[in-house]
């Protein structure tokens, strides 16, 4: 999706470049232009522009991941570099298909590839960062090289590399901030951590870098800054709590594509907590003392309507559901064996609630594909479900 706008975005660029001074102003010539695209769109018809070498390699590296053979794609990615050899997305896609390549080739071969992309990026772009969409390939390439180093535990290589992408792109629009911090939490180096976090714009109300610097202070005994923190953590992201319905890390939620790797991603979410927490893991997950400790005082500044859910019990007796909100009931049933969503995180248990779907009974009326088409339900859940006695209509 992101490739398609960016080639629509060159289009009209090549537009102005060769139309502009027709037009009143130029906010009047991407108009026109918008909508004699748009037309042509909905008419079922290429839009009519002469094509440059960069449209032509796009248009093949489309076409190329739109293929299931492994050789016709690389076949195709080899033609879109053959016409325009600076499509960096296209030398990139051809080093993630490579067959065969372990870790250390394939940073080999990212190293190379920025370098060559770098010489280009200095001799022929205004270094403007993010916001000029000439950039955007070798900046691509170059966070891919410092979330590689990341990934092989080369920390101080990923952290002066990042660092430098964070300087050359002031938008910061690949999130490298993220990746920064936590790289400093994995080096428990808090005076930089701190330094750096006090210079992001914004970082205040920015939820993914205030769970990490938060985590940070606890962990380095800063744990009267860390409640000051976590008190405006609540305040742009109440889906905190979600974190700690539980007496350990929500470790099946960390690894479940359906909540981390959805197309459908919501920012200030359960779900960018979880995304943001994964590249920390191996630091929090059997630390008891951090989670207990976020847990209790998260569990002090929440309202007193929202701490009920961390102390039901498992169902018994009747409860109105007239008289209880849905995650009552989803609480006080969660050990119950009568309840088909049992297994399931709060998060898609609510799907569920709010498609009155809370029964044996209810799934029986529908088959697979149409619990599928529920938005934000996917096969693990369906595999869930058959595990807690779900049966499914034929």
């Amino acid at each position: 999706m992101a490739k398609d706008m960016e080639k629509f975005q060159r289009m009209v660029q090549k537009f102005l470049n060769e139309h502009g001074d027709e037009f009143d102003s130029p906010v009047e010539a991407v108009g026109f232009f918008t909508r004699m695209y748009n037309e042509e769109i909905k008419g079922g018809k290429n839009f009519v522009q002469s094509e440059t070498k960069e449209t032509r390699s796009m248009d093949k590296l489309e076409e190329a991941q739109s293929v299931n053979s492994l050789k016709r794609m690389k076949q195709l990615i080899e033609e879109a570099i053959g016409i325009w050899p600076e499509n960096w997305d296209a030398h990139s896609m051809l080093i993630d298909y490579s067959p065969a390549a372990d870790m250390s080739e394939i940073i080999e071969q990212y190293k190379f590839l920025e370098k060559r992309a770098h010489k280009d990026w200095h001799k022929n772009t205004e270094r403007g960062g993010y916001l000029h969409l000439e950039e955007r390939p070798y900046l691509r390439i170059k966070a891919k090289l410092g979330f590689l180093y990341m990934e092989a535990g080369m920390l101080d290589h990923a952290l002066d590399h990042l660092l430098e992408l964070y300087k050359i792109d002031e938008s910061d629009a690949l999130g490298t901030r993220y990746k920064i911090m936590s790289l400093y939490l994995h080096k428990f180096d808090w005076k930089q951590a701190w330094r750096f976090y006090s210079k992001v714009e914004g970082a205040d109300e920015d939820d993914q870098l205030l769970i990490l610097i938060i985590i940070m202070a606890v962990l380095t005994d800063h744990t009267d800054l860390a409640k000051n923190l976590l008190e405006k953590l609540i305040a742009v992201n109440a889906d905190v709590e979600k974190l700690f319905l539980e007496n350990m890390w929500p470790i099946e939620d960390f690894y479940d594509d359906e909540l981390n790797l959805t197309e459908s991603y919501q920012p200030y979410s359960y779900q960018s907590l979880l995304i943001t927490l994964q590249d920390i893991l191996y630091v929090i997950i059997e630390n008891e003392y951090l989670f207990k400790w976020l847990k209790r005082e998260t569990l002090k500044l929440l309202p007193n309507e929202r701490k009920a859910t961390f102390s039901h019990q498992p169902f018994s007796g009747y409860i109105d559901p007239f008289e209880s909100n849905g995650e009552d009931i989803f609480f006080a049933m969660r050990k119950d064996a009568s309840n088909p969503l049992r297994s399931l995180s709060y998060e898609r248990a609510g799907i569920f609630y709010n498609n009155d779907l809370t029964t044996y009974e209810d799934f029986a009326e529908l088959s697979e594909k149409e619990v599928l088409k529920l938005k934000g339900i996917g096969p693990v859940t369906i595999k869930e479900l058959k595990a807690s006695g779900v049966t499914f209509k034929k």
